[in-house]
């Protein structure tokens, strides 16, 4: 998959919000303007991290407020969350009813314009909820003003509600997003989320999470993930190719390219805070468990090397075991040595085997096929 490109379009409209607050003449200037609350923005989530007593704090208080985040953190979660989606399956073929999304703490709508623009025009009605006002309102202008272009068939319908306040109606979703919401939330309340969010998804529904990676809040992620296949007896669909104890030793994450919007390469000369890759943790759950495949699916989760003719990579295999995989470029067509360069943490691989060598820690792996990179 090549880098991921924020819609133009999308930047454009929350340029245009900022100058209207700023009464600013161009872009440059409204990003001058409004870079201490973009600053302040960024700190938050980066440098000043709020505790459990203040992480649920209203930060998007006004629509000045909304457009700074806006500028800064949409593009990321668009790019997130469609890196996400480019690893599932395909969504089933519509049926005569539309789509059910659920956004659980949607905040201005990145995750939802990037699950809206993956589904293309199918109808969907999308139910966004998040505990701010201003929030909501300037989703739901930008959906207003895209919609005809974007999303004819689309619908969406706003609650403004703390989190904690929300009961499920069974079986609501097929798709629910929670997208860097757990993280705020006090760990005592975050399983009752989850468990909450299991029983409004439908059968053959998703449920697609992704959280910062924070190592000082220890891998709380790891912990939902044994709750969710235990307790809640839900299955995974991403990223992991097994229901086994998660064998890493670190916090499990992707780290991804994309390309920055000229908005925020000029915010960023000035912030010079590295951008340059995103690195989060996924997880997507289903009632169900994934297809079965005459492929073994395996996940890069290290970064991997390449040398004459090879490329080495650290890969968590369907079995439940860590295995260091050797991939020769003369397996794979010219394409797919293309990307066996651009291979990244995260990404996944389908295989037709792989078998240890020599060396105890090493497997020789054989493609699926010949284009066999997926991501």
């Amino acid at each position: 998959m090549r880098a991921v490109v924020y819609p133009p379009e999308l930047e454009a409209h929350w340029l245009a919000v900022a100058g209207e607050e700023t009464k600013s003449l161009s872009d440059r200037d409204t990003l001058r303007r409004m870079l201490p609350d973009i600053q302040r923005l960024a700190d938050r989530f980066t440098l000043d991290r709020p505790g459990d007593s203040e992480a649920t704090a209203l930060y998007l208080r006004d629509t000045r407020d909304c457009a700074a985040y806006s500028l800064y953190f949409a593009p990321q979660t668009y790019a997130r969350l469609t890196h996400i989606l480019a690893e599932l399956p395909p969504f089933p073929v519509p049926g005569a009813a539309p789509l059910r999304i659920l956004d659980l703490g949607c905040g201005t709508g990145a995750a939802s314009w990037a699950m809206l623009d993956y589904l293309g025009p199918r109808p969907v009605v999308l139910d966004a909820r998040d505990h701010s006002r201003a929030a909501l309102r300037t989703m739901h202008d930008l959906f207003t003003a895209q919609k005809s272009a974007r999303w004819p068939q689309a619908q969406l319908r706003t609650r403004c509600a703390p989190l904690e306040d929300y009961l499920p109606e069974p079986a609501s979703a097929d798709v629910i997003l929670i997208h860097y919401v757990l993280n705020e939330l006090p760990p005592a309340s975050r399983r009752e989320l989850l468990s909450r969010a299991a029983r409004a998804l439908a059968p053959g529904g998703r449920m697609i999470i992704a959280e910062p990676l924070l190592r000082a809040a220890g891998d709380y992620l790891r912990d939902l993930r044994a709750f969710a296949l235990a307790e809640l007896k839900l299955h995974i669909l991403a990223p992991c190719p097994h229901e086994q104890a998660c064998p890493l030793a670190e916090p499990c994450h992707d780290v991804r390219t994309w390309v920055l919007p000229r908005s925020l390469q000029i915010v960023n000369a000035t912030l010079r805070r590295d951008l340059r890759y995103l690195a989060f943790a996924p997880l997507v759950l289903s009632h169900e468990p994934a297809e079965k495949s005459d492929t073994l699916r395996v996940r890069v989760v290290g970064s991997p090397t390449h040398a004459k003719g090879q490329t080495l990579c650290p890969a968590c295999c369907p079995d439940g075991q860590m295995r260091r995989l050797q991939l020769l470029h003369r397996d794979f067509d010219a394409a797919g040595r293309k990307e066996l360069r651009r291979l990244e943490r995260g990404q996944v691989l389908q295989l037709a085997g792989y078998r240890p060598l020599g060396d105890p820690s090493l497997y020789r792996a054989t493609p699926g096929h010949a284009q066999n990179l997926k991501d």
